[in-house]
């Protein structure tokens, strides 16, 4: 699975709070990490590490 800009992202704990992709970023970090912003609250963001979101147990990608 590939993680890019756009994509829409629930936690699996959490699946009424719907993730979108803002950016990738691969500097300064070893792995690549997603920059996330909440769909209904804009001015909320989270940095995760593109495998965290790959994890199925974890993260769960929506249909666009």
């Amino acid at each position: 699975m590939t993680v890019s800009v756009g994509d829409r992202y629930s936690k699996s704990s959490a699946p009424t709070i719907v993730w979108t992709v803002s950016r990738i970023v691969e500097k300064n970090y070893p792995v690549p990490h997603a920059i996330l912003v909440e769909e209904r609250r804009s001015s909320r963001q989270i940095t995760l590490s593109v495998p965290a979101l790959e994890t199925a147990s974890m993260y769960t990608k929506l249909a666009a």
